[in-house]
């Protein structure tokens, strides 16, 4: 009975901690979506977030369009072998336009492109058409083994690999035509079978050089923690300027201020990096290549992950820069640091690219590992325990610098007389 007793009383003890949780939890989420309101209405951010969807857009369209276009030449030809190594270019030509695989003896990918023969009857008429630009080139001879091909500045680098395999191909056709050699074993000649690449170290390189992949996460790292971070710091420098803070923290506690912008700014700066790779993934699909799709979501996934634990550990330092000023015209006295940190892993995963001692390490300083250990993942020179270890390391920080930042902010942020230093801001706290 007495512990029946006992059991409502402890309930009702527990039940204004629950409360206090559920209302702070509450209020941050409030707070949270004030940041991201704020944010969806300003032109500022809507107008650079259209320009860097564009931009992926076109990255990955204009290859795309470029890789399409088959080239149209137009050649003019005179000579029996002339005509005939022509003819085995526009065949290759046509192949190579259905499959990427098309080539001869088995080396390199032939180019597509549609040939067009325009027959004439001597060297001067035909080098008369390549002048005015009528054909883009001329192939004549009559004999395969001194082939002259005419062109006005240079020979189309197209046209120029197709007759190159041609004059081989028929070359080749006829020593083994004399040599009584069957169709099968010409067939053999021309297109052997490759051998098997086995790779002791590292993975295969995909369709996207690992290298473009690295710098371009490390540009969406450093363009977006350096655009949110200003904005959080300019966020709160107005807010003290215009007295607006005061308000909010009569009503809220600094902490929980503080907690709302961050994971308000996090929510959107993670939802702009997915919108942006979902944007090029998508357009990697859509233009056929499926095949570079693969390879950038084993990239993303790692990235995302640093990528959040970057931001959340260096967004309470940018608040706290915000925090130490009272006007926005000292801020970058207080931000150049932070800029400093933002740039630090940018330059570090677009110079520490060749695996060794040096990318390994900076993969496990927290500072770093934001690019430098997915870097080391798209690459291949990684273990699967590594990017984990990496990950609880820059999670150990940022759960640090989350407490350094609050503690600083919760002290500065309503003095706004004059430019607090970081020593300052730190005895206020403990006075």
């Amino acid at each position: 009975m007495i512990a029946g007793r006992q059991a409502p009383a402890r309930a009702r003890a527990a039940e204004p901690g629950a409360r206090h949780d559920l209302h702070a939890r509450g209020t941050v989420g409030v707070v949270a979506r004030r940041e991201i309101t704020v944010k969806l209405h300003d032109r500022a951010f809507l107008g650079s977030t259209v320009f860097m969807v564009v931009v992926v857009v076109l990255a990955v369209a204009i290859p795309a369009f470029i890789q399409g276009q088959t080239p149209r030449l137009t050649v003019a030809v005179r000579g029996s072998a002339a005509q005939q190594v022509v003819g085995a270019a526009t065949t290759l030509g046509a192949d190579a336009q259905k499959s990427s695989s098309t080539s001869v003896f088995g080396v390199g990918r032939l180019p597509g492109a549609a040939i067009t023969t325009l027959p004439v009857e001597s060297t001067a008429e035909a080098e008369r058409l390549v002048r005015d630009g009528t054909v883009s080139a001329a192939v004549i001879g009559d004999d395969v083994r001194t082939l002259q091909v005419i062109a006005a500045g240079a020979v189309p680098d197209a046209l120029g690999s197709l007759v190159e395999a041609a004059s081989a191909q028929v070359q080749v056709s006829a020593a083994a035509a004399d040599a009584g050699l069957t169709s099968a074993q010409l067939r053999a000649m021309l297109n052997p079978t490759p051998p098997t690449t086995v790779l002791l170290e590292g993975t295969a390189r995909g369709p996207v050089p690992p290298e473009l992949l690295v710098a371009v996460f490390a540009f969406l790292f450093y363009l977006s923690v350096l655009t949110f971070g200003v904005s959080i710091a300019q966020s709160v420098v107005e807010e003290k300027q215009s007295r607006v803070v005061e308000l909010l923290v009569a009503a809220v506690p600094v902490r929980w201020l503080l907690a709302g912008k961050v994971i308000g700014n996090t929510a959107l700066a993670v939802g702009q990096i997915v919108l942006l790779l979902g944007v090029g993934i998508l357009g990697a699909a859509v233009t056929g290549r499926g095949d570079a799709v693969g390879q950038v979501l084993a990239g993303s996934g790692w990235f995302l992950v640093f990528f959040l634990l970057g931001f959340v550990l260096l967004a309470c330092l940018w608040a706290v820069a915000g925090s130490l000023v009272s006007r926005i015209e000292e801020l970058q006295a207080t931000t150049i640091v932070m800029q400093v940190l933002v740039m630090l892993p940018f330059f570090a995963a677009l110079l520490a690219t060749a695996p060794g001692i040096v990318q390994t390490t900076l993969s496990y300083v927290p500072l770093t590992a934001p690019l430098l250990m997915p870097e080391r993942v798209i690459l291949g020179d990684v273990a699967a325990w590594e990017p984990v270890v990496s990950a609880t390391l820059v999670l150990v920080l940022a759960t640090l610098s989350v407490a350094l930042g609050a503690r600083l902010y919760e002290s500065s942020v309503l003095h706004t007389s004059s430019r607090l230093t970081l020593r300052q801001a730190w005895r206020r706290e403990g006075a």
